[in-house]
């Protein structure tokens, strides 16, 4: 049976959240920017990379002189590639759960991150020769929670929806939105940023060690599994 099998990044796979951070404070001080708190920057790392230039740098965007917004993100990419895992980690039974899928079908990254930093995050956390590709935030016109963003991805590894299942996992309600605007079942992670899905998902996963299970058994249910199964009663 023809499956893709679609993983969120950040919240999901890893936990990021201080990496970012750091960016935007190294980026800020470059820019002659004052130093904000970590609280203030911390809100903004999950929200997509322009909600987080607009919001951690509105100070200097205000007078956009010269492309400002342009120079926010090449100065913030070049650093975050740079130090892309000084503090990230994957979540613990992640590398496992993926090794054992990438075995079911092809397995793809989907993220607003960019595509550049997403691939060498991946690869510098010993995952990314799991996945078949990765699209990220500039890969294509559309982002989560667009539903062009998943069809980049069956593009990609050649998946076609009405001869197969797709599987979307993640932890944000865009990741939710997103993956029943395709047709695939859907998967909250309860491990991740947020401690509500803010969508209703076919199905909530507790922990990454139950993964395997779970998506194998969504991927033989008919094309409208039943919503809010949870983990213990679809494995």
């Amino acid at each position: 049976m023809s499956c893709m099998i679609c993983f969120d990044l950040d919240g999901t796979l890893e936990d990021s959240r201080r990496d970012m951070i750091s960016a935007a404070h190294r980026v800020r001080e470059r820019l002659g920017l004052p130093r904000r708190t970590d609280e203030a920057v911390l809100p903004w790392v999950n929200k997509g990379m322009e909600q987080l230039y607009q919001a951690c740098f509105d100070d200097y965007l205000q007078a956009d002189e010269g492309g400002r917004m342009e120079e926010v993100r090449r100065r913030y990419e070049a650093d975050y590639l740079e130090n892309a895992v000084c503090e990230t980690k994957l979540y613990p039974g992640i590398s496992d759960a993926v090794k054992r899928l990438s075995l079911i079908g092809p397995l793809v990254v989907v993220t607003n991150k960019p595509e550049r930093i997403s691939r060498r995050l991946l690869d510098l956390l010993g995952i990314g020769k799991f996945f078949a590709d990765v699209i990220g935030g500039d890969t294509c016109s559309a982002t989560k929670p667009d539903p062009r963003v998943l069809k980049e991805a069956a593009l990609c590894c050649g998946f076609i929806s009405d001869k197969g299942r797709a599987v979307m996992i993640g932890d944000s309600a865009a990741d939710i939105k997103m993956g029943r605007a395709f047709g695939a079942a859907t998967v909250w992670c309860a491990w991740g940023y947020v401690d509500r899905p803010g969508e209703q998902p076919d199905c909530i996963a507790p922990s990454p060690e139950v993964l395997p299970a779970l998506v194998q058994t969504l991927l033989t249910l008919p094309p409208n599994p039943i919503r809010s199964r949870d983990a213990a009663g679809a494995s």
